[in-house]
């Protein structure tokens, strides 16, 4: 892969000539998820659990560019990870989040479809994440909590092609990040009036992806997906968060194919 790196140049690709049409799919997956979680602002203990996910994506790839967007919603069943010291620690989290992506890349000259391609974009994503604490014996049966987060930053893909598929690896890495944290029940508490900017030196959060497109030149076709997550927020009270998720999906393809 580095190799194949190093030979594109640092220039995005020439549009072609004659106007190619765009080429664009619609991609609609289903998985499984994993989720580690821990925010001081609800509990001082770390859950883990797994749940389900799903996703939308919308590709439309023209001259050397690709637009895409994604929305992605999942839920997941968390437990402490550890033993439960104390009466009041929840018992169990139920965890979902919501998720918005939309960005552009540019293929970088030097590449081909049966060695291998690089692009270099930017990416706007927005995440909404919902905990709801479930207690045992307490007067307060649950508690739930929310934290937003929109972030802009680079993002790097590689695609090659393998087989009778496609291999494509991406990579995205947020440098600016707005955050809303509160520290109290949202059921009580007034939300989305304390959004701040978060720098570097309190935000790190990186998102990996990798897939496989099966029949990639077909109308109809089916993509299995890896993508890892981690997320890190140092405030008054720390986030810390890694989920790993793998999907299968069934992908659309319309307009001209390659």
């Amino acid at each position: 892969m580095v190799a194949a790196i190093a030979s594109c140049a640092w220039h995005p690709a020439h549009a072609q000539a004659g106007g190619e049409p765009p080429r664009q799919s619609l991609t609609v997956s289903l998985g499984m998820v994993q989720d580690t979680r821990r925010d001081a602002a609800d509990s001082p203990l770390a859950y883990a659990g797994n749940g389900t996910g799903a996703r939308i994506d919308y590709d439309r790839v023209r001259e050397g560019s690709r637009l895409h967007v994604s929305l992605t919603a999942g839920r997941s069943t968390l437990t402490p990870a550890g033993s439960v010291p104390q009466a009041d620690i929840p018992l169990e989290e139920a965890f979902g989040l919501y998720a918005l992506e939309a960005g552009m890349d540019w293929q970088l000259r030097g590449g081909s479809a049966r060695r291998a391609e690089f692009a270099l974009g930017i990416e706007f994503g927005s995440t909404l994440t919902l905990a709801r604490h479930l207690y045992a014996g307490q007067d307060i049966a649950q508690q739930s909590f929310d934290l937003g987060v929109a972030t802009l930053g680079p993002t790097a893909r590689w695609t090659r092609r393998v087989g009778a598929g496609q291999v494509a690896a991406s990579l995205a890495v947020p440098l600016l990040a707005w955050v809303d944290h509160p520290y109290a029940d949202v059921r009580f508490a007034p939300q989305l009036m304390h959004v701040h900017f978060a720098p570097l030196s309190q935000f790190r959060q990186a998102n990996g992806e990798l897939s496989y497109a099966f029949r990639p030149e077909s109308r109809i076709g089916i993509t299995a997906t890896y993508r890892l997550g981690i997320f890190e927020l140092d405030e008054l009270e720390p986030v810390r968060h890694v989920s790993q998720s793998f999907s299968v999906g069934v992908v659309r393809r319309f307009g001209a194919m390659p």
